[in-house]
C-alpha cells in the first residue's frame, strides 16, 4: 500500500521514569534533525507520527527514521477515518494466507477487536479469491490500529529500527577512528547507548596518503545518519613515529605509539568537553590488544574513562555489524593508516608499564605531544 503516514515506536526510553522527559526531548530533536523539512512530526499517544511528505519519498524517509537511536520499529501506514477502514480492506491484494490484527485504542468504537478483525477478514475474502485466513502461520498480517479522534492506521509492515537510547543522552565521546573495520563499529555501538561522538584520527604523512584521509572522512559521514553530526580531529604523528622508530626497541613500536594516542586523545577530550574516549580495541585480536597492552594504555588516560564496546566480540560479529551499518566497504579499501606503516616484525605481546616507561625515557614526550596537538586540524 502507498503510505500517507509513517509511525515510529520507541522502546527503552519508556522505562526512564522521572528522567523520561529529557530522553523524549532529545529523541524528538534527533528525529527532527534526521528528517529536516521533509515532513511534519507529531508525538501522539506514545508514538511518533510523520505526515505531510511527498509520496515518492516515503521509502527513503522510512530508512532515515529507522536509523535514529531510541526507536524500535517503524511502519508505513494509511491513515483513514474509522468509517473508511473497510474500504481500505477492499483495496488489499492478498494471495495466500493472511490474518488481521486489530488494536481498538478507542473504546467508543462499536466493535471489539476480535469482532472487527473478523469483519475485515470477511471483506478481504470477498475481494481476493485466492486468500484464506490463517491465524497461526499467515503469509501476511494486516494491522488495524483504531485510535481516538476518528483516526485509524492500517499497515502491513513493522520494520525494525536500531533501538538503543537517543544520541546525546549519555554524554559525549571522542572516538579513535583508524580507518579499519573495528573503530566505526565501536562508534556506532557507543552512540547506540546514547553517546554523541566526535572522532580523532592519527595520520602520518607522507607515509599515509590523501586517499587514506578521505577514507576516514567518508567513514565519519557513513556514521552520521546514526550518530548525528560530529567533528573530526586529525592529528599528525609522523614525528612521533620517526622518533620511536629511531630510538626505541622495535618490538615496542606500536605499544608506545598507542600510548601517545591515549595521551593526545585525553588532552583533546579535556579541552573539548568529552566525557570519555572510545576505541575499537578487541581483546587479543592483535598483539597490542592483550590485557597487558590495554593496561599500559589505561594508566595514561587519567580520570577520562576509555570505553571498548568491541572488547568481547568475535571478528565475524564485528564484520557483520560493519556490513549492516554500511561502513565495511569503505573500511576494507586498501589505504594504510599510521599503525600499519611501522609494524614491527615481532610486536611485544605482554608489555609492562615499567618497560614502556624505560623506552619512553629516550623520547621528548611532552614536546612531541604538544607539537602534535598544535598541528591538529
Amino acid at each position: 500500500m502507498n503510505a500517507n503516514v509513517i509511525i515510529a515506536r520507541y522502546g527503552e526510553v519508556h522505562l526512564k521514569g522521572n528522567n523520561r522527559g529529557m530522553f523524549m526531548q532529545r529523541l524528538t530533536k534527533n528525529l527532527r534533525d534526521a528528517v529536516g523539512k521533509d515532513c511534519k512530526i507529531e508525538l501522539k499517544n506514545g508514538r511518533y507520527i510523520f505526515t505531510e511528505f511527498e509520496q515518492d519519498k516515503w521509502c527513503a524517509l522510512l530508512d532515515r527514521i529507522a536509523k535514529v537511536f531510541g526507536l524500535t520499529s517503524v511502519s508505513p501506514c494509511v491513515a483513514v477515518p474509522h468509517d473508511q477502514i473497510l474500504r481500505v480492506m477492499e483495496d488489499e491484494q492478498i494471495n495466500g494466507a493472511f490474518r488481521v490484527n486489530v488494536n481498538r485504542a478507542d473504546k467508543k468504537f462499536p466493535h471489539t477487536s476480535m469482532e472487527f478483525a473478523a469483519i475485515c477478514g470477511a471483506t478481504i475474502l470477498k475481494k481476493c479469491k485466492n486468500a484464506k485466513v490463517d491465524l497461526y502461520d499467515p503469509d501476511d498480517i494486516i494491522f488495524v490500529d483504531i485510535r481516538e479522534d476518528n483516526i485509524a492506521y492500517v499497515y502491513g509492515e513493522v520494520n525494525p529500527a536500531v533501538g538503543g537510547l537517543p544520541v546525546g543522552t549519555a554524554g559525549r565521546a571522542l572516538v579513535l577512528l583508524s580507518g579499519g573495520i573495528d573503530s566505526p563499529v565501536a562508534a556506532w555501538l557507543a552512540s547506540k547507548r546514547g553517546l554523541a561522538v566526535d572522532f580523532i584520527h592519527f595520520s602520518s604523512p607522507p607515509y599515509t596518503s590523501d586517499m587514506a584521509m578521505d577514507k576516514v572522512r567518508r567513514l565519519a559521514g557513513a556514521l552520521e545518519p546514526y550518530c548525528g553530526k560530529s567533528r573530526l580531529f586529525t592529528v599528525p604523528v609522523t614525528q612521533i613515529l620517526q622518533q620511536i622508530n629511531a630510538l626505541c626497541v622495535d618490538e615496542y613500536t606500536i605499544t608506545i605509539l598507542r600510548r601517545f594516542m591515549v595521551r593526545i586523545a585525553r588532552e583533546i577530550a579535556e579541552q573539548n568537553g568529552h566525557d570519555c574516549i572510545v576505541t575499537g580495541e578487541n581483546l587479543a585480536q592483535v598483539a597490542s590488544q592483550t590485557i597487558q597492552g590495554i593496561t599500559t594504555n589505561n594508566v595514561l588516560a587519567g580520570a577520562t574513562p576509555i570505553l571498548r564496546p568491541l572488547i568481547t566480540y568475535d571478528k565475524s560479529e564485528i564484520i557483520a555489524l560493519a556490513q549492516k551499518i554500511g561502513t565495511y566497504g569503505i573500511s576494507v579499501e586498501p589505504h594504510q593508516d599510521c599503525c600499519t606503516v611501522f609494524v614491527p616484525s615481532s610486536p611485544v605481546i605482554s608489555p609492562t608499564i615499567a618497560k614502556c616507561e624505560k623506552q619512553e625515557q629516550k623520547l621528548e614526550i611532552n614536546a612531541l605531544v604538544k607539537k602534535a596537538i598544535q598541528d591538529m586540524e
